[in-house]
């Protein structure tokens, strides 16, 4: 009578080699299944950051993550929120009526000719010099603080810096071409004059001229 059993030998070498690579894929297994599930909210949430916002969304200015700007309205009604004053023409007591205790700065020769100056022809080998007054259409005492030109080759000086409402001083500006060699051109400087007048701190003309060619 014959035995139909048969028996298979396994290498114990062979047994435990099968072990160690199923519990190697058993721990691969587990370590990607856990890093999917901690990693995946955190990716997920660093792409919505980087994302832009869909259209019509309402952005939060103070969320992480976000860049404070300046607010370009206030930007507009007051130069100064912006961080630097900017130069513009004087007020007239027409435009904006005078408040009480409030000095107001007004220079004359521009005015009249829409805040530029023509000078016409000058030589171009020595400086020229004009005069140009400062009013004070104001109801408090004026103060210059400072007057400047938008280039090394033109400068301005006051005379009298305090100037009680009604009183004028003068602010004698200098233009010489050939600090930047302009012999033969047409040119246009600007003069800033930096006051304590609340409604332009800095008041701005422009003064042109053609120079003469040598």
């Amino acid at each position: 009578m014959s035995n139909n059993n048969v028996t298979v030998k396994i290498d114990s070498r062979v047994f435990y080699g099968l072990v160690a690579i199923l519990a190697v894929a058993g721990i691969f297994a587990i370590g990607m299944y856990l890093g999917g599930a901690i990693g995946g909210p955190a990716k997920q949430q660093a792409a919505d950051v980087n994302s832009p916002p869909p259209v019509g969304a309402v952005v939060d200015p103070v969320a992480p993550g976000a860049v404070p700007t300046a607010d370009p309205l206030a930007a507009a009604v007051n130069p100064a929120a912006a961080g630097a004053q900017t130069a513009v023409q004087p007020v007239s007591v027409e435009e904006a009526p005078v408040g009480a205790s409030e000095p107001r700065i007004w220079i004359d020769e521009p005015s009249e000719t829409a805040w530029t100056v023509d000078m016409g022809t000058i030589p171009g080998d020595k400086a020229t010099e004009k005069d140009f007054t400062i009013r004070n259409i104001g109801t408090a005492l004026l103060v210059i603080e400072d007057a400047s030109a938008s280039c090394g080759c033109t400068a301005a000086h006051v005379g009298k810096k305090e100037l009680a409402p009604g009183e004028t001083s003068q602010v004698r500006v200098s233009y010489d071409p050939r600090v930047n060699s302009e012999q033969g051109k047409f040119v246009q400087k600007q003069v800033r004059i930096k006051s304590n007048d609340p409604k332009t701190p800095l008041v701005e003309f422009t003064i042109q001229a053609d120079v003469a060619a040598q």
